[in-house]
Parts: structure tokens; C-alpha cells; sequence
């Protein structure tokens, strides 16, 4: 079976990213002039703009770099960025849960493809978090965590909210023909999403995925 990542972002970003041909790294975005909806927190996204994509052994991981040259993927659905979209605790987006999208790929589509790639064990920006770039260290993901609804860390645990989210990054942009899967709360933002990929060469499934997303 494959290894399901999901991006997540506002489906007024749909049309551009299918006209621009797929993804880009929040760099290469901003260094295009590319216009969309922000849907992360600022302080965040400064922090990955400064955050090293580290050495290990003398090696480069992927492509090195910064986080902000990637484009980043969690393993798992319902993760903590999006809880803070649904509780309304991302200072300038007031979009709501509703209007955000999964885009949906693979970890062998990824290592299959021509991008430069690696994986984290947790939040990327956390100095314990480490990187790793060979599929055999997948077995490094807690995937109890990333398969598990609830994440809060607890008195026992008090890092399951790092390790849930654990990221895929690749590095540039992500091609369009990459995603075989668009993910929505309902059939009203499933229909919005067939119409803005209607003329498109390549149309990714469209599912209703209510569990995605918060109560």
C-alpha cells in the first residue's frame, strides 16, 4: 500500500497551483510574486525561512538549503496546524477548516519522481527533530501518533504533538500530476473543487473525507 502525505491549504490557492503547473516551496512562491491565501501562522513560516535543512555526517540532506525551500506534506490528517485553523488561532485568516483542502500524494510517488527529497520524525523546526533521506527509516515515524485522532501530549508523553507532525519534504515544487487525491469536509466544497480542475489535464479524485477534519 502506498505511504499517503498530505499538504494542506485554502481552496482559493486551487486554480493558480493547477495554472502554475503544482506546488511550490514557500521561497521559490514569494521569489515568483505568486498571490494566495495564508493559511500558517507568520512566526512559523519566518522560523522555517531561517531554519537549515541540517548535515549529517558531512552529508546534505536532500538538497539543503532551508525549510522554506521544500514544500512541506504531514503523514497524517487532522493535525495540529489544522486545529488551529479550526479554533480561529491563525492571526489574518478567518477562512475556517471548511475552506481548506488536502492535496494528496505518496512517498513512492516522491521518491519515484525527479525532486529532491527527505522526512523528519517530528515538526521540522524542532531541534530534536531529526531528518533522515533512505525509506528505511520511515520505521522512525511513530505511526501509533500519526494514526491516532486525539495527539495531545499527556503527562506520560509530552511529545506527541511533535511527532504527529512529522513532515515529507520536497524540495522546489511538487509537479501537479503528483497528486492522485483532493480531500474536502463536504459535497459543496467537493463540487467547488471539481469545477476549478474541470479543464484541467490531470483531475485527482475528489473525496468527502469528514474525518479529516475537526468537530
Amino acid at each position: 500500500m502506498p505511504t499517503p502525505i498530505y499538504h494542506i491549504t485554502n481552496v482559493n490557492n486551487l486554480a493558480r497551483i493547477v495554472q502554475t503547473g503544482g506546488l511550490w516551496c514557500d521561497a521559490e512562491r514569494v521569489r515568483q510574486g505568486f498571490d494566495c491565501v495564508g493559511i500558517a501562522h507568520d512566526s512559523l513560516k519566518e522560523r522555517r525561512a531561517r531554519t537549515p535543512v541540517p548535515n549529517r555526517a558531512g552529508q546534505t540532506i536532500a538538497a539543503g538549503g532551508v525549510l522554506a525551500d521544500y514544500v512541506p506534506f504531514y503523514f497524517a490528517n487532522r493535525s495540529p496546524m489544522l486545529y488551529s485553523i479550526h479554533r480561529g488561532n491563525v492571526v489574518g485568516y478567518a477562512g475556517g477548516q471548511a475552506n481548506v483542502i488536502y492535496l494528496v500524494s505518496s512517498v513512492e510517488q516522491a521518491v519515484a519522481g525527479d525532486r529532491p527529497w527527505c522526512f523528519t520524525d517530528g515538526h521540522a523546526v524542532e531541534a530534536m527533530t531529526e531528518f533522515f533521506a533512505i525509506t528505511e527509516r520511515l520505521d522512525r515515524i511513530d505511526w501509533e501518533v500519526i494514526e491516532a485522532r486525539y495527539w495531545s501530549s499527556t503527562e506520560a508523553d509530552l511529545d506527541r504533538k511533535r511527532r504527529k507532525q512529522a513532515e515529507f519534504l520536497i524540495h522546489g515544487s511538487v509537479p501537479w500530476n503528483w497528486f492522485h487525491q483532493i480531500g474536502v469536509v463536504d459535497q459543496r466544497r467537493a463540487q467547488r473543487v471539481r469545477e476549478i480542475i474541470a479543464e484541467a489535464e490531470h483531475r485527482p479524485e475528489v473525496a468527502v473525507e469528514p474525518r479529516w477534519y475537526y468537530e
